[in-house]
């Protein structure tokens, strides 16, 4: 992260927010993060009820009718995450979240507002189009972990973790039941393209203006409030990633495999859950909407439950409070999930899809808490790697399909999380030390 190693004279304003500027840098990170995800998941909702498009001139069908181009137009967010990931650590090191996340949000807002006249102009600008929206998500993992590092109290890091994280379900919860209203309104698809765009823009601008690297540095926060933020801190000064230290320590590496397991279990959820609920329980276009936000509804509330209940359990240690979290959510999801490739009973599919959603939200309080105890002010790195976990999977919608995929998945999720438990730690991890602090050790 690019945060300076000076403390020259500081500028405040007599705005302070009565000392909780941090909260409003909170909620303006969440609504940007959450809008990039809601653009990615677009498409996800919009392809069901894209039944006007036509080629000019032609009785030929659509390309939106080939299964394979659909597959492809899936796989392009996450093809362009990992494009975006590919450059985002130096990135964020360098420049910092303030600059590196903007660009991201107007790559999002490009690719969301032109996807449409892509669609009638050709599959490849479509595509294209995808591929910005993926772009757009590529660091919203690191940004959710690095905000309650640099901005948050230490006392109120599992609040602000579990409060950003959300974004993935408002996301959901925001874009499936308007995406269904505006589907079967007169304004049609498009108008779900165009809406989100202009949204992003907005708040977009809105980011870039007020967000700040540092708490330091933001002329909004009161020397009370800094006081409050840097209490019992290590240094978070600017400093080069010892990648190859990160990329062996035991704890990392298991953060990493949980969340490989725990990604494909959880974006299989996300990317296909209104296709399962529309072609596989036979919910109408509105149906499916509400019937895809309201899990997400479920597991936003088991968040900000567990967000603050793990700041205050501090009779508990913190690899208890983040292995309880993990155990939970993972291993409650392949149950869940287990329950959906069993059964034919439309009821008890649809409530072990809402149990399996909510379980997964916890997972952000075990993996990403871990992550941020373990590496510090190196955890965008950490963090990057886990981002690119999304499972892109090409299948028709007949029951028995989902049915091996979900107990395939189920098997997945329960290996990679086993070992957490046993090979973590809740202690920073050597790499974090700065070289002071390094010398002060051998000293004494």
């Amino acid at each position: 992260m690019k945060v300076s190693t000076e403390k020259p004279q500081r500028k405040i304003s007599s705005v302070n927010f009565r000392n909780k500027t941090r909260i409003l840098i909170m909620i303006i990170g969440l609504i940007c993060v959450t809008i990039a995800q809601m653009n990615s998941l677009t498409f996800n909702f919009s392809v069901i009820c894209m039944d006007d498009l036509k080629i000019a001139n032609s009785t030929e069908l659509h390309w939106i009718h080939d299964q394979s181009k659909i597959s492809a137009l899936f796989s392009a967010t996450g093809i362009g995450a990992f494009i975006g990931l590919l450059p985002a650590v130096p990135l964020l090191s360098k420049f910092g979240v303030r600059y590196i996340l903007t660009i991201c949000g107007a790559c999002s807002a490009v690719g969301t507002l032109l996807f449409p006249v892509a669609v009638d102009a050709h599959f490849y600008f479509a595509f294209l189009c995808r591929l910005l929206q993926g772009l757009g998500i590529s660091i919203i993992f690191s940004v959710i972990g690095i905000i309650p590092v640099y901005w948050a109290p230490n006392m109120e890091m599992g609040t602000f973790l579990a409060i950003l994280s959300c974004a993935l379900q408002f996301s959901n919860i925001i874009c499936m039941p308007v995406s269904g209203i505006l589907c079967e309104s007169s304004f049609g698809w498009r108008s779900i393209y165009y809406s989100f765009g202009v949204v992003t823009i907005i708040f977009y601008a809105i980011f870039f203006w007020f967000y700040a690297d540092a708490p330091r540095v933001h002329r909004n926060v009161s020397e009370k409030e800094l006081s409050r933020i840097e209490n019992g801190k290590g240094s978070q000064q600017r400093e080069a990633v010892p990648y190859i230290a990160v990329m062996t320590d035991l704890t990392v590496l298991m953060c990493w495999l949980s969340a490989f397991g725990g990604h494909v279990g959880f974006y299989l959820l996300i990317l296909y859950g209104p296709t399962y609920l529309r072609e596989v329980l036979h919910f109408d276009v509105t149906s499916t909407g509400f019937a895809s936000a309201l899990p997400f509804i479920f597991s936003a509330i088991v968040k900000a439950l567990a967000g603050p209940l793990s700041d205050r359990l501090v009779f508990v240690s913190e690899k208890a409070r983040f292995t309880i979290c993990l155990i939970v959510s993972q291993f409650g999801m392949a149950a869940a999930l287990v329950v959906m490739a069993l059964t034919t009973n439309r009821t008890v599919a649809q409530i072990a899809y809402t149990l399996a959603i909510t379980a997964s939200g916890l997972n952000v309080m075990g993996l990403l808490k871990c992550c941020q105890i373990r590496a510090c002010q190196h955890v965008h790195f950490v963090i990057a790697f886990i981002s690119f976990c999304v499972c892109v999977i090409q299948f028709d919608n007949s029951p028995d399909q989902w049915s091996r995929l979900y107990i395939i998945v189920a098997i997945l999720v329960v290996v990679t999380n086993i070992p957490f438990p046993f090979f973590t730690s809740d202690q920073p991890a050597e790499f974090t030390k700065t070289k002071n602090a390094k010398e002060q050790d051998i000293s004494v």
